[in-house]
């Protein structure tokens, strides 16, 4: 038997034996996840497991495709792959990956016709090693690219992480791996944000009782206080889509405001809604376009969707309340705007007690419940307007949780010693750390 049909018989029976033990366990951490969607293999050439590895990873996170990871051995190519060897596999795709000057070449391969669909050589750190991960992952989102979809696998989540006394701002990968602290001071953290080119880290950060809310450039560590209309306290913030303004809420002890700030400038802050005295208004969060601001505000009573123009103008409610079966209405969080701009994502408290994730469609206002084991709260969307990563209490310790609205998959994303809160999903990432 000659070497690639030897190569392809071991893809074949590791293929075969997997897929079979698959059929008699549960995967930990991943549940729901379709069986309908087209089949892909990542082959890659000596000296690439790592990177191989990576891909893999990163394509089956992004829950389109069907896909049975190869170990080292199956996974690695001797010689230029022959598409022929994969046919009768069942795949749809194969991705291959050679080394190339200070990089990968990237092959996608239509299995059916043997026709190499796309190509290109990526820039790559084959260590796979901190920050130059991202190199990988780009990798990764390359091929979903292709395929028609919107990578999410070159990004990164804050979030704010307890464990003890200590109370800080970290960020990790978007699989879960390179864990690294952002913040160094010593108060009490809240509400990250990403700005839209990756660099800059707003959060809010309480000491002596008062919150402020700081801007922190990533590769310098320097940051700034955002400045406000007047004393108070300062929280929540969310860049606009042009990175140009923060919106925020400011509280002076009787009730909340949505006000924003000229970021470029730190100035011209000022308020967006006029009804302090009457509400508190919080967790404002910008259309994809900025030209709207989805709020909180529990000026009818309770707290509620609403949304207002950018300068405030034209406030409606967005999402009306829930009600129990006892009649009390049920208060809803955190709105989130997807970045395709259809759908709001939130948290809402149950008749069970326990406070769960909701969607809602901009346009026609359709509620659909998205989760119902423990406590879940905090949402953000990835990139690709169907992944979101929220604060679930399902293991019994809170902890980072992803949710695929289209498959209905969960995957666990930190296991960490402390509590992990209020996450954020940045853009893709370009060279920023």
């Amino acid at each position: 038997m000659s070497a690639p049909r030897r190569w392809a018989t071991a893809v074949a029976l590791a293929l075969v034996a997997q897929r079979a033990a698959a059929q008699d366990r549960v995967i930990v951490g991943v549940h729901g996840a379709s069986a309908s969607q087209p089949g892909l293999i990542v082959l890659a050439g000596p000296g690439l497991d790592s990177v191989r590895t990576i891909v893999q990873r990163d394509l089956m996170n992004s829950n389109r495709f069907t896909m049975t990871p190869l170990n080292d051995s199956a996974g690695t190519l001797r010689a230029p792959l022959d598409p022929n060897t994969l046919k009768n596999l069942g795949l749809t795709w194969a991705v291959e990956l050679q080394p190339a000057i200070n990089g990968v070449e990237v092959k996608l391969y239509d299995v059916a016709t043997g026709v190499v669909r796309q190509q290109g050589t990526r820039p790559v750190d084959p260590s796979g090693v901190g920050d130059t991960r991202l190199t990988i992952h780009r990798v990764g989102d390359q091929v979903v690219t292709w395929i028609g979809g919107i990578g999410i696998a070159a990004t990164r989540i804050v979030f704010k992480m307890k464990n003890g006394s200590d109370d800080a701002i970290w960020r990790v990968d978007s699989d879960g791996a390179n864990l690294v602290r952002v913040t160094r001071a010593s108060g009490v953290m809240a509400s990250p944000a990403w700005s839209p080119d990756g660099g800059t880290v707003a959060y809010s950060e309480s000491r002596d009782g008062r919150w402020t809310l700081y801007l922190q450039r990533l590769a310098s560590g320097t940051r700034i206080a955002a400045t406000s209309s007047a004393p108070g306290d300062s929280y929540g913030g969310n860049f606009s889509p042009d990175g140009r303004s923060l919106v925020f809420s400011h509280g002076l002890g009787t009730g909340a405001a949505i006000e924003t700030v000229d970021i470029t400038r730190n100035c011209c802050a000022h308020e967006l809604t006029h009804d302090r005295r009457n509400a508190d208004n919080v967790s404002p969060s910008y259309s994809p376009d900025g030209r709207h601001i989805a709020y909180i505000s529990n000026r009818t009573g309770t707290p509620e969707i609403w949304v207002m123009d950018d300068d405030g103008a034209s406030a409606d409610q967005l999402v009306a309340s829930e009600f129990g079966a006892t009649g009390r209405a049920l208060a809803t969080y955190s709105p989130a705007w997807s970045p395709d701009g259809t759908r709001i994502v939130f948290g809402r408290d149950t008749d069970g007690g326990e406070r769960q994730l909701f969607t809602s469609s901009v346009a026609g206002g359709q509620v659909v419940q998205r989760t119902a084991q423990g406590r879940n709260e905090d949402p953000s969307w990835a990139p690709d307007s169907r992944h979101v990563v929220f604060k679930s209490r399902r293991t019994g310790r809170e902890q980072l949780w992803l949710l695929d609205i289209e498959s209905g998959a969960f995957r666990q994303l930190t296991t960490t010693a402390g509590g992990a809160q209020y996450p954020a999903w940045s853009h893709p990432l370009g060279t920023n750390p």
